[in-house]
């Protein structure tokens, strides 16, 4: 296997299932900081860098390729550094849980969504994008691998009853 492909794994695709897997359990948390922020912002400059460190490609030619691209290579800036010289690049990310309700205004637990807020591109999944943006990264690294990802969602019982477990793991103190 070529070291790409096994850096393409290791800091991209294990991250984003093991994340992808934790945020469907349905956990109650601080919005802004938190366990999944922070391996979110991890992924996001792994996502953006892996190309300019195997390939020395140039961020501002890939994200020309690639919107997803683009949005990740924003957001690890904007993680990095905070205040960007173009404001318009700037975003940050924020958690919240989604419900799906059914017509009898019963509920179940879909899972916990990390949003972008992007100052050009407004809301975005971050793991939608993250998955699109991975995908395009493998193309350009040329790694052949047999994962498929897919965002987990629930699809447990509707209830008239919101559940969701508080504590202080995943927490950032």
């Amino acid at each position: 296997m070529k070291e790409e492909a096994i850096k393409f794994i290791s800091e991209v695709v294990k991250p984003w299932e093991t994340l992808n897997r934790q945020l469907s359990a349905p956990f109650s948390m601080n919005p802004d900081i938190n366990d999944f922020i922070t391996t979110a912002s991890a992924l996001a400059v792994a996502i953006k860098h892996l190309p300019e460190a195997t390939l020395k490609a140039k961020p501002e030619n890939l994200a020309k390729e690639s919107q997803s691209y683009e949005i990740m290579s924003d957001l690890a800036d904007s993680l990095k550094h905070g205040e960007l010289r173009k404001s318009a690049r700037e975003c940050k990310l924020n958690v919240s849980s989604m419900f799906e309700r059914n017509s009898d205004a019963k509920v179940r637990f879909l899972r916990n969504r990390i949003s972008i807020q992007h100052n050009t591109y407004g809301k975005i999944d971050f793991m939608e994008c993250a998955l699109e943006c991975a995908v395009f990264v493998a193309a350009k690294l040329d790694v052949r691998t047999d994962w498929n990802p897919q965002v987990f969602n629930n699809t447990g019982g509707f209830s008239n009853e919101i559940k969701v477990h508080a504590s202080k793991q995943h927490q950032v103190a």
